[in-house]
């Protein structure tokens, strides 16, 4: 929808609250749902979200739409339906090989990255998320959970690809570039107001020669370490990911979490870690997800959960979206009982 000037003009100024006067401050476990396209911002689908008891939009954009016009028009989107806008990403430049690589024309991306932060603050949208080559194989097959098809990886079969690209990328110059990349990005990030929010590799291992290194805990001390513990730096904590890590989850929010760098959480489990696994529903893997719920909330994690790579019930009664409607209702409950355990249930 067009707007004239004058419309136009009314809207900004109500979208650019300071950002740095944040609204997470307050503990509170609060039910959000991620890659929302534009053309998902209509009303059937807010009547949707909102039945599901959904609170937060992440919404995911190309650069080509990414301007500080857009950026108002999608907050008005969201507020106008009775919801609340956590985050706009960049769907393509997220994680750009420019940058993650260190490719020709890092700084032209880079600058881009600056530009959109600046109109994120200036919209008065204050979280962003991004990733460190996120290229090659993502899953090798696929597989069912309860008769839906999930995603499969597995490593041996990985390893048989050929490599990503002309040349392999070690861990140091991956670091390197990520240095690179936060010196220059980070400043103009906390001057914004806007929180960046760092997902980890998925899968969390290096392969077709190319370092994925976001795959253990050590690699966020690191991360957090080069930001300084910058309030403005942080983690979207995908409790999936850090299964695949073998990692001890809960232990890994409890120290990242205490510090306040996790921002945002997709809520998803697996059959097993690394080398092979399959996604499952959140009460179907490895995880026991109410023990991660437990230790969000004494954290006091403010941030949006949300469901993350929804296994696909085609042959469902219910419809396509029986699964992510499950999913909502499962982080729901697990709000409810954990506020309950906490006593912060009214």
């Amino acid at each position: 929808m067009k707007l004239n000037r004058r419309e136009f003009s009314t809207l900004a100024a109500a979208a650019a609250a300071p950002a740095k006067g944040n609204k997470w401050t307050a503990a509170g476990l609060r039910l959000g749902v991620s890659h929302q396209g534009p053309g998902m911002l209509n009303d059937a689908h807010f009547a949707y979200l909102k039945q599901m008891g959904v609170e937060y939009l992440e919404v995911r954009i190309p650069s080509a739409q990414s301007s500080y016009e857009e950026l108002v028009g999608i907050k008005r989107r969201v507020e106008d339906a009775g919801l609340k806008l956590f985050e706009v990403m960049l769907s393509d430049k997220y994680s750009a090989p420019e940058f993650s690589l260190g490719l020709p024309g890092r700084d032209q991306e880079i600058a881009l990255f600056q530009r959109f932060l600046k109109d994120l603050g200036k919209a008065g949208i204050d979280t962003t998320t991004y990733a460190w080559y996120t290229g090659g194989v993502y899953q090798t097959g696929a597989t069912s959970t309860r008769g839906c098809q999930t995603r499969l990886f597995q490593l041996a079969e990985a390893r048989k690809r050929p490599p990503a690209l002309d040349r392999t990328y070690a861990d140091e110059e991956m670091w390197a570039n990520y240095e690179y990349f936060m010196k220059r990005v980070l400043p103009v990030a906390e001057d914004a107001g806007v929180r960046l929010q760092l997902h980890p590799n998925d899968p969390p291992v290096t392969h077709q020669g190319v370092a994925r290194i976001f795959r253990s805990r050590q690699a966020f001390r690191r991360a957090m370490e080069i930001s300084n513990h910058s309030p403005y730096s942080g983690l979207l904590f995908c409790t999936g990911c850090w299964a695949e890590m073998g990692e001890d989850v809960v232990a890994a929010i409890r120290e990242f979490g205490s510090r306040g760098h996790i921002f945002q959480v997709h809520y998803r489990n697996i059959s097993a870690p690394l080398p092979d696994f399959h996604e499952t529903f959140p009460d179907n893997g490895i995880l026991n997800m109410y023990r991660v719920m437990k230790a969000l909330g004494e954290v006091n994690f403010n941030g949006m959960l949300a469901p993350d790579h929804v296994p696909r019930c085609t042959d469902s009664e219910a419809g396509p979206k029986a699964g992510e409607a499950f999913i909502f209702g499962y982080i729901r409950a697990m709000i409810q009982a954990v506020d309950t355990e906490l006593g912060r249930a009214g």
